[in-house]
């Protein structure tokens, strides 16, 4: 085994509570980290924080930004609003000066397109369903004007001293996870969640009408074959294809289209990143979807989820610096698995870093943790990285730096 870089996820408002000083020093004395990765924009959510001298329980402002953006570059119409929590401070360009001086690399930690406020602002840059329905939780990848945001959000992000933009949500998401309260009362199975995330956006369509896709009978089939679920029909525990076979060829066409919007979009963020210095880290949302989407299970191949989302993985490897994998899973076999996975798919010589976390539903102990980093360090993997210090107990701390020690101290 061996030394990679290695850090841990951090809020703006971990920085606010407890002061840089007492959480840089917790990540790197305590935990033996020497890189942190600060959300420079982050979404709606309500989390417990163990240790945070201000809140046990905090209701994130959604869609904000945790740096000062230069609003003037944004020819877009789409905006990043900064957090009101920071007061007007410039907590990303705060965290690069202290942890610099410290030794520490920061990475910036972005959310692209799981963005309500854009959306609900700009509904016309939102997904949408089949039957024309708004998700307004997400922008959509193929729209002209949600491409211009991503590549002005990357650039303006690019200037500041970061060892790289750590990519969240470059790509489209499913059904779930999406809004607050959501709810789905009748039986909604696997392939009609699959089959509601599917976005069918003015943009969408003509992408694939140009790719030869015959979009408006795939919707056509598409709404026919939710039709039984709409009426009650289907019985609980259903398995069997809605989709007619004809229909299913179509849908894996408009499938491959989705796959190169998103490989295109990442290339362009790079583009837009050129000559900054700063590393582009795709982050593939496919080893976290086993916990929030209905018939992906963690011992599937995780390249079925990464579809799901448009992602060609190797492609999208081709285009950025780094991919970020989720090892959201429970026991250090299903890690190795999936971990074979990416190695297949992303072929020789391809950069990637994997997060993990010390915290339910993965690690309810100390020596699954240490056995899931030695995975890591086992693998070609480039980087490390921990999932969440607001959320975790600091003696989690504790298990990075013993499981990074016991590492290196048998390579």
């Amino acid at each position: 085994m061996r030394s990679i870089k290695a850090s841990a996820y951090v809020f703006g408002t971990d920085l606010l509570g407890e002061g840089h000083d007492a959480v840089l020093d917790n990540l790197q004395g305590r935990g033996g980290l020497d890189g942190v990765s600060l959300a420079a924009t982050y979404h709606d959510a309500r989390d417990v924080f163990p240790h945070n001298p201000r809140h046990r329980v905090y209701r994130h402002e959604g869609d904000v930004a945790w740096f000062v953006p230069r609003l003037g570059q944004y020819q877009s119409g789409l905006a990043p609003r900064m957090a009101s929590a920071a007061g007007g401070a410039d907590v990303l360009a705060a965290l690069c000066g202290q942890a610099g001086r410290r030794g520490m690399a920061v990475d910036a930690w972005t959310i692209f397109l799981h963005n309500s406020m854009l959306a609900t602002e700009h509904p016309d840059c939102a997904t949408r369903n089949v039957h024309g329905d708004p998700y307004l939780s997400d922008l959509c990848p193929a729209n002209p004007r949600v491409r211009a945001y991503c590549r002005e959000l990357a650039a303006d992000i690019a200037r500041y001293p970061v060892r790289s933009l750590v990519a969240e949500s470059l790509h489209y998401r499913p059904l779930e996870h999406g809004e607050h309260h959501e709810r789905y009362l009748i039986d909604l199975p696997a392939e009609v969640r699959t089959l509601m995330g599917l976005c069918f956006c003015d943009h969408c369509r003509a992408a694939a009408r140009q790719a030869g896709v015959d979009v408006d009978g795939l919707a056509g089939a598409v709404r026919e074959a939710l039709e039984p679920a709409w009426a009650g029909r289907l019985p609980h525990g259903h398995t069997g294809a809605l989709l007619g076979e004809t229909a299913r060829g179509e849908l894996e066409a408009y499938v491959e289209v989705r796959m190169e919007v998103v490989t295109s979009l990442v290339e362009e963020v790079r583009q837009a990143m050129a000559g900054s210095g700063v590393a582009l880290s795709f982050m593939d949302h496919a080893g976290a979807m086993s916990h929030v989407m209905l018939g992906t299970s963690a011992d599937d191949d995780v390249m079925l989820s990464s579809r799901k989302l448009g992602i060609d993985i190797r492609a999208v490897a081709a285009v950025c610096d780094e991919v970020g994998i989720l090892g959201y899973v429970d026991t250090p076999g299903r890690l190795r698995k999936m971990l074979a996975s990416y190695i297949a798919a992303l072929g020789e010589g391809s950069n990637f870093s994997v997060a993990l976390r010390p915290l339910v539903p993965d690690c309810r102990s100390e020596a699954v943790f240490a056995e899931k980093v030695a995975a890591v360090l086992d693998s070609p993997a480039a980087g490390v990285s921990f999932y969440h210090y607001a959320m975790m107990p600091l003696d989690r701390l504790d298990w990075i730096r013993h499981a990074l020690a016991r590492s290196e101290a048998t390579s």
